[in-house]
């Protein structure tokens, strides 16, 4: 093969990466765990190794192909070093390289887009280059468009149930906002350069889907990153073109968008804004104190670890370290961050101020790289006012969100963009840097080239194939466990686990979650080989915990095993794997010393190994961690009240459980009768009538626990309560009518002397008598039950839910 046709061949192949790794956003196997991310990932490490041998191969020969030199490009290199040295010396340095199947942030991964970028503005230097990759790119962004915009009618297109807010083949709308908003901002590009009438009515539709799908996914950060793009856009274009009709066009423009806002916001109680896509983008009260308090641990991991940070993709340890209780004042799912939600605090905290600084560089050099370029006529206004805006909005909305795989494809697509245009070749103009002598070529490679895609092509199938592969046969595992079959499920992971994945972390969690259904639905012991698939869990833990050793989650998971795990043993056994439980919470516990969670679950294994007083010390901590939290002094006062026998302190706690800032929030019946007896006993009325009103929207209710409840109101003296409840209840079992009677008749005043009257109790287990006649109900002389708050009772359920039936409920 000659020179030319070599050139030719490395020119294709490298083409295929520049162009498939556009294709990233689109990709989606769901055989995988993560399918949305995970998959699309892998599939780009896989392209970019086998298509970067060949970039190589054409930049050694022929020095026209190879990066250009570039501020932008040295300060993204900068931020390579600086992301590099976070990773030495990370926390968890594993974890730092590789990432994990979520998020797919580990520096290999990122070194992709690094190697993806390079081959781009090797490749792509002229404005006819990147007119080309443009147009593709906003092809590519109809078509997911309009699978987002499909979801709205068919929910299941994408297999998995997209909700009110559509996310596309991105799954999450946050990420399919922040894909458009750059979409629309390159649409907004290609129709100022183009005169073309054809050209510019299809942008216009093309921006009109891409549009469509942006307000479908209500995605906030996303919206007013786009405010910002477009304000910054009408100030740059409107002060610099000479043209007095396109500046006030253009700010014109931008004011109508801006003062249409306006006036949605000002009428965003209208029916008319809260039924449509606009309510979510008008209502700015939504909880950011959970993301303000992960800023805050954020900046005290900066100021623990300032140089080179805790490590990326680290931060979930730091957040867990330095946990603030506040956090399930919100729910559990606000207590399990692994990023600030803050792109500036992630790089702070994960990559310390030398991250910071070279992060940082990237938009000053950028900016700066942009304005000399319009100044010396490399680019005009239109492609200078769109690459100053465009990374406003962007910087912007990743205040708000972190970084993800479509972000990634688009920014670094921005990036090399901006890298060519600012060059004087972009504009085919002689480059002044560049000397006259022809640049030196060197001959073809083709046994460099050979051990180079050698190397990538091992390189791929060990750390790309491989853990797909895995992840796939982790799929099939879950799903076998899930239908019930312990040996198939155990069998398949041990395969996916053999492949020697670098992301175990899934698996391990997989598995051991599955495990522990098993033994919490009583079915674990009932397979023979039980005991061998919860000794290979064990080193399945073990392995992990021993790369991953400040995984709160993964330790939390494990010592939930082993918790649930150990009543099966022999006696003889049952202590060893009680005290092995017990070390891994403390473990845990070490990890993130101020998590409820693990105070909860480890005080129930300590009930359950009778040891009251380390229970209720690690309860009454718990809650005095944070005591807004009712669900802490529900647990205190349970635990005291019913295995303790402490009833005024367990009766306290449980009122304060109901009155804290955040109450905890009754599960059923059973737990309302513990709780209005509680205020019974602390003869709180106030209480109890709050407890009544929610005892319609309860489940797990039957004839005998509404009749206790009744009780319970007629003891703390809310009669009206107590008769409407009775009233409810002889509508839905007639058969409790005649042990009424008694009552009804004024001859007694309380439920169970009017049921001790009754004749003997039917198989209901209560008294029944012959129904009482009209004439007897309608008689004025009698003391009838009233009927006027029949409503508010609610349809008891045929289980039977009891105080005595709840027992103590310790753990989540």
């Amino acid at each position: 093969m000659n020179r030319q046709k070599a050139t030719a061949f490395f020119k294709v192949i490298a083409y295929i990466g520049v162009y498939g790794g556009l294709l990233l956003p689109l990709m989606f196997i769901p055989v995988v765990i993560f399918p949305f991310v995970f998959s699309k990932l892998i599939s780009f490490q896989i392209l970019i190794g086998i298509t970067f041998p060949s970039y190589a191969a054409l930049a050694w020969m022929d020095p026209k192909y190879r990066p250009p030199k570039s501020m932008l490009y040295t300060a993204i290199l900068a931020w390579f070093g600086a992301m590099l040295l976070s990773v030495i010396f990370a926390v968890d340095p594993n974890r730092a390289w590789w990432g994990n199947q979520e998020r797919m942030n580990g520096l290999f991964t990122l070194l992709h887009f690094l190697a993806w970028l390079t081959m781009a503005i090797g490749l792509c230097k002229k404005w006819e280059d990147w007119k080309r990759l443009l147009n593709y790119e906003v092809i590519l962004s109809v078509f997911m468009a309009i699978v987002a915009i499909l979801q709205k009618p068919f929910p299941n297109i994408l297999s998995f149930p997209a909700g009110d807010r559509v996310g596309g083949l991105l799954d999450n709308p946050i990420y399919m906002g922040a894909y458009q908003m750059f979409n629309m901002s390159f649409l907004a590009l290609l129709f100022l350069r183009t005169k073309n009438k054809a050209a510019r009515i299809w942008y216009v539709i093309v921006i009109a889907f891409d549009l469509v799908a942006f307000f479908l996914t209500q995605s906030r950060g996303a919206f007013f990153g786009l405010m910002a793009v477009i304000g910054s856009f009408a100030l740059y274009y409107g002060f610099f073109t000479a043209s007095k009709k396109a500046r006030w066009g253009i700010l014109g423009s931008a004011a109508a968008i801006f003062l249409s806002y306006g006036v949605v916001y000002y009428f965003r109680a209208s029916e008319f804004v809260q039924h449509s896509v606009l309510i979510r983008l008008t209502n700015l009260q939504a909880t950011t104190t959970t993301r303000l308090m992960a800023w805050e641990i954020a900046w005290k991991g900066f100021l623990q670890r300032p140089l080179t940070g805790w490590g990326l993709d680290d931060f979930f340890i730091l957040f867990n370290s330095k946990y603030n209780p506040r956090s399930l004042e919100f729910g559990y799912y606000e207590t399990w961050f692994d990023r600030a939600h803050n792109t500036i605090m992630d790089v702070i905290s994960m990559t310390g101020i030398f991250g910071l600084i070279a992060y940082l560089s990237i938009f000053v050099t950028l900016f700066i790289l942009v304005w000399k370029a319009r100044k010396k006529g490399w680019i005009d206004l239109p492609i200078a006012a769109i690459l100053t805006a465009l990374p406003v909005g962007y910087f912007l909305q990743n205040l708000f969100v972190f970084d993800h795989p479509a972000a990634f494809s688009m920014s670094y697509l921005l990036f090399a963009f901006v890298i060519a245009a600012t060059r004087p070749t972009f504009a085919h103009q002689p480059d002044p840097n560049e000397k006259a002598a022809e640049p030196k070529s060197h001959p073809i490679p083709w046994t460099a080239f050979g051990i180079l895609q050698l190397i990538f092509v091992v390189v791929v199938w060990r750390f790309s194939v491989l853990p797909f592969r895995a992840s796939m046969l982790a799929i099939q595992s879950n799903n076998y466990l899930g239908a019930g079959q312990l040996d198939q499920g155990v069998d398949l992971m041990k395969q996916s686990l053999a492949l020697s994945t670098l992301y175990d972390g899934e698996q391990q969690f997989l598995l051991t979650r599955d495990l522990v259904s098993f033994f919490e639905g009583g079915k674990m012991t009932q397979f023979p080989n039980w005991r061998a698939a919860y000794d290979y869990a064990k080193t399945v833990n073990d392995g992990y915990l021993s790369k991953h050793p400040k995984d709160t989650n993964a330790l939390l998971v494990y010592a939930r095993l082993l918790h649930v795990g150990f009543p099966a043993f022999p006696k003889d056994e049952m202590a060893a794997e009680a005290k092995h439980a017990e070390d891994i919470y403390l473990r845990a516990l070490q990890t993130s010393p101020k998590r409820q969670q693990l105070k909860f679950a480890l005080a129930r294994l300590y009930a359950q190994l009778q040891m009251p007083d380390k229970a209720l010390a690690l309860l009454k901590e718990a809650a005095n961690d944070d005591p807004n939290v009712g669900e802490s002094w529900w647990y205190v006062g349970m635990y005291s009240r019913l295995d303790l026998h402490q009833e005024d302190e367990g009766t306290k706690a449980i009122v304060q459980a109901m009155k804290a800032k955040v109450p905890y929030a009754l599960t059923g019946v059973s737990d309302a009768l513990q709780a209005v007896d509680a205020a019974r006993v602390q003869k709180d009325m106030d209480l109890m009538k709050t407890i009544y009103g929610k005892l319609s929207t309860l489940p797990g209710g039957s004839v005998d626990g509404y009749l206790a409840f009744a009780k319970e109101m007629e003891g703390g003296g809310l009669i009206d309560e107590r008769n409407a409840i009775l009233n409810a209840l002889i509508q839905v079992d007639p058969t409790l009518e005649p042990k009424l009677d008694a009552l009804r008749l004024g001859k007694v005043q309380t439920i169970d002397e009017s049921i001790a009257l009754a004749p003997v109790a039917t198989s209901t287990g209560l008294a029944s008598s012959t129904p009482p006649t009209p004439d007897s109900i309608n008689d004025t002389s009698t003391q009838q039950l009233s009927t006027s708050n029949t409503q508010a009772a609610v349809q008891p359920s045929t289980q039977v839910a009891t105080a005595s039936a709840a027992g103590p409920r310790i753990g989540h």
